[in-house]
C-alpha cells in the first residue's frame, strides 16, 4: 500500500473579540443554537458551559461567510464573479484561498470536483425541500457542459477571472466544510474545547466530550425512512461529511435523479454508489472529498483516499455493500 501523503488545509482564523467559554463544574451543562444559513439548517452546541456569547458570535460569522460565498446572495464575492462577464473581480482573502483550495481538489481528482458546475445546477434546478427538479434535454446539457471546466477559473492573488464569460462557479461542495473549520478555529481561540458543529449534516467535532469520551456520530443507512444508522463512528477533533443520492433528488417518469452531477457528462452520477462518507481532521477536506470520491466511484475514490494522511472513507453501494478505506474501522463503534 502506498504511504499516505500530508495534504495541507487552510488555517485561516477569523479575527473576532469576545469573552471565552466559561466552563462550569457541571460537565453535563450544554448550550445550543439553531438557525438557517447556506440554504440549510445549522446547529451549534457547546458542552461544559452555559455561556451563549460564543454561539452568538459564531452566528455572526455564519452571516459574514454567507455574504461572501453564497452564489445566490446578490453582492457576494461569488455573485460578483458569476456576473462579471469575464472581467477580473477582486475578492476577499478568504474567498480567494477557498477557491484555490477548490481548484487544488479539481486537479487532485482529475476534474471530478469542479466548482464551475453552476450552469448544470441551474439547468437541473434541484429543489430538495420539495423533491422537485427539471430533466433538461440533451442539447441543453451539452450547451451548459461546454462552460464547465475548472481550468477557466484564473486566480491571481485575490483577483478572479473567468476565462469563459459564460462560466459560473458554485462553492456548495466545499463552503460548508470551510465555514465549519473557521467556526472551530474561533471556538478554540475562545477556549471552547468541547463542541459539536452541524452545518446541514456536515459534522465537525471540537475536542471531546467534557467527560473525556469521544463524540458518537451516526452514518445514515441510505434510503432508510427511519433514519436508521449504518455505522457509528467515534470522533475527537474530526469532521464527518456524507454525500449521497437519498436526500436531494426528484423523480420523473419512474426514474430518480439525484443532485450529484458528473462534470464529465452533465448528468447525475450513476456508478452504483448510494453514499460516500469522509472522516477527516478538517471539514474543508471532508466536504470536497465526499463529492469528488462519489463522482470518481469506489475504486478510484478509494485510491485517492489512500494517498491522503489522516483521512478515511466509507463507500456504500446501492446494494448497501460497505467498502472502507484501510483505517476507517479504527473509528467505528460496534
Amino acid at each position: 500500500m502506498k504511504a499516505k501523503k500530508q495534504f495541507s488545509v487552510l488555517a485561516l482564523t477569523a479575527s473576532v473579540l469576545l469573552t471565552g467559554c466559561s466552563l462550569t463544574p457541571d460537565t453535563n451543562a450544554t448550550v445550543s443554537k439553531t438557525g438557517f444559513f447556506l440554504d440549510t439548517v445549522v446547529s451549534l452546541t457547546l458542552y461544559g458551559t452555559k455561556e451563549e456569547a460564543p454561539l452568538n458570535e459564531c452566528f455572526l460569522l455564519l452571516e459574514t461567510y454567507e455574504s461572501l460565498l453564497s452564489r445566490t446572495k446578490e453582492g457576494s464575492d461569488v455573485w460578483k464573479i458569476n456576473h462579471s462577464n469575464g472581467s477580473p473581480v477582486v475578492v476577499s482573502d478568504e474567498t480567494a484561498q477557498l477557491i484555490q483550495t477548490a481548484l487544488d481538489y479539481s486537479v487532485r481528482s482529475d476534474g471530478a470536483f469542479d466548482i464551475t458546475i453552476a450552469p448544470l445546477l441551474d439547468l437541473w434546478n434541484f429543489k430538495p425541500e420539495q423533491h422537485e427538479g427539471t430533466v433538461p434535454d440533451a442539447d441543453q446539457i451539452q450547451e451548459a457542459l461546454s462552460h464547465v471546466d475548472y481550468k477557466n477559473v484564473q486566480l491571481d492573488g485575490t483577483t478572479v477571472t473567468l476565462l469563459d464569460p459564460q462560466a459560473s462557479i458554485d462553492l456548495g461542495g466545499i463552503a460548508k466544510g470551510y465555514i465549519a473549520d473557521r467556526l472551530r478555529d474561533y471556538l478554540v481561540s475562545k477556549s471552547c474545547g468541547s463542541a459539536l458543529i452541524n452545518l446541514g449534516g456536515n459534522i465537525l467535532t471540537v475536542g471531546e466530550k467534557p467527560d473525556g469520551s469521544a463524540f458518537r456520530v451516526g452514518i445514515r443507512k441510505p434510503f432508510s425512512e427511519s433514519d436508521k444508522q449504518l455505522e457509528t463512528v467515534a470522533c475527537k477533533d474530526r469532521s464527518v461529511v456524507t454525500s449521497g443520492t437519498y436526500e436531494r433528488y426528484f423523480e420523473q417518469d419512474g426514474k430518480r435523479y439525484h443532485h450529484i452531477l458528473n462534470p464529465a457528462d452533465g448528468y447525475p452520477v450513476e456508478n452504483g454508489l448510494a453514499s460516500v462518507t469522509i472522516l477527516s481532521p478538517a471539514s474543508t477536506d471532508a466536504d470536497a472529498l465526499s463529492t469528488a470520491c462519489f463522482v470518481l466511484g469506489a475504486e478510484k475514490g478509494l485510491g485517492l483516499i489512500e494517498t491522503l494522511d489522516g483521512i478515511e472513507a466509507l463507500f456504500v453501494t446501492d446494494e448497501l455493500e460497505e467498502i472502507a478505506s484501510s483505517g476507517f474501522t479504527a473509528y467505528t463503534i460496534s
